[in-house]
């Protein structure tokens, strides 16, 4: 698997490259925005994927279970999506953004289990009420997509994908941490 995870972080960088050029030489301020939320996320999807491979691999050395089949299917294709969609952006963003957007939504509404490899139980159900937050967020970064043809509002909208995309970092890096270190103290 080591050798799939490096594949997959060299596939990102090239994306990478990419969009920090689209931001660069961005026409509208609208779609500054737009490819500096997914210049922001698309290391941090780029992570994911390494993670997600990375656990499966633990838990499936583990132990055998079909689910873990089903799972590894879900990050694939999550990945082939998200590597998809950052690589339409290079030449069309709000579309890019879309299938990025979907990607964790299809994500998100297919995953029903977290891995655990440290743990005496390593594979736990992650039902649907666990999820909802992250699949309403999935949900309305989609819909403020959606609406992309109307020029009048996009500077608006694609300050609604920063917006859930620096929350989600936010909420990942800083505050999560914060409450581990209290939970653990």
């Amino acid at each position: 698997m080591p050798n799939t995870q490096l594949l997959i972080l060299l596939s990102f960088f090239p994306a990478i490259v990419g969009l920090a050029m689209q931001f660069l030489h961005a026409q509208t301020p609208a779609e500054r925005l737009l490819a500096l939320a997914l210049l922001l996320f698309c290391p941090e999807l780029s992570r994911m994927a390494w993670i997600d491979l990375e656990m499966l691999s633990a838990v499936s050395e583990q132990q055998e279970d079909s689910r873990l089949v089903q799972l590894h299917k879900i990050v694939f294709s999550t990945i082939v999506l998200e590597l998809l969609g950052f690589y339409v952006a290079l030449s069309s963003l709000v579309w890019g953004a879309r299938v990025v957007l979907f990607s964790q939504l299809w994500f998100n509404l297919l995953a029903k289990i977290q891995l655990y490899p440290q743990k005496t139980t390593s594979i736990v159900a992650f039902g649907i009420a666990e999820r909802l937050p992250v699949l309403i967020a999935n949900t309305v970064g989609v819909t403020l997509l959606a609406f992309w043809s109307m020029a009048e509002i996009r500077v608006w909208l694609a300050s609604g994908v920063m917006f859930l995309v620096v929350i989600f970092l936010l909420i990942k890096y800083v505050v999560l941490p914060t409450v581990s270190a209290d939970a653990d103290a």
